[in-house]
């Protein structure tokens, strides 16, 4: 008994510890909430930073899938980076992504080692400025599903996701670097033959 007592509050500690999205949050005084139109949202927290149109969700009825977009509201180092996912124009979660951060202005000084697993689109543009090729861009099922750079695999059924694969040359004396995105959210990272000059 002593045992599954321990097994049962190691658990519950993970889970308790583990990155939980919002239902709600507020945004330059207004509260913001899931289940809120777009509309609404846009109202009370103006422009986003980021605006990914992608396709994804958690069903799929007659090969048609949901209409999805995600917004990133990036409000500086002193406060939390948001992503808003809407489905169907409806607010459907609210998730953190670490601190925000000053925008670059200028060119790009990214290297291969700075894109990791668990890194948003909106991040990775921002570090690594637009790929040098876009591909992908489909509507696949998966058994696997990642949250806050952790994978999870599931036991039975799999979801539809929005898969993209960009590639980012970093010049003649480095590799290119093939990234996958599922849901706007970096996936995996390979290597590839050596860059070039542009």
């Amino acid at each position: 008994m002593g045992r599954r007592a321990a097994a049962f509050a190691l658990l519950a500690g993970t889970c308790l510890s583990a990155p939980v999205s919002a239902d709600s949050f507020r945004c330059d005084g207004a509260l913001v909430q899931t289940g809120d139109p777009a509309v609404s949202v846009r109202a009370a927290c103006g422009e986003p930073s980021f605006v990914d149109p992608w396709i994804g969700g958690s069903s799929l009825a007659y090969g048609v899938a949901p209409s999805m977009e995600q917004w990133t509201y990036n409000r500086g180092p002193n406060r939390l980076l948001r992503i808003l996912v809407f489905r169907n124009g409806r607010l459907q979660a609210i998730r953190s992504d670490g601190h925000g951060f000053r925008e670059r202005a200028g060119a790009s000084d990214c290297r291969p080692s700075d894109i990791v697993r668990g890194m948003s689109k909106y991040r990775l543009r921002q570090a690594c400025g637009e790929p040098a090729q876009r591909s992908g861009g489909v509507f696949v099922y998966s058994s696997r599903r990642d949250l806050a750079g952790r994978t999870y695999y599931q036991r039975r059924g799999r979801v539809p996701v929005f898969r993209e694969r960009w590639i980012f040359n970093f010049g003649p004396n480095r590799f290119l670097r093939e990234v996958t995105l599922e849901n706007a959210m970096v996936v995996d990272t390979e290597t590839l033959d050596r860059g070039y000059d542009e």
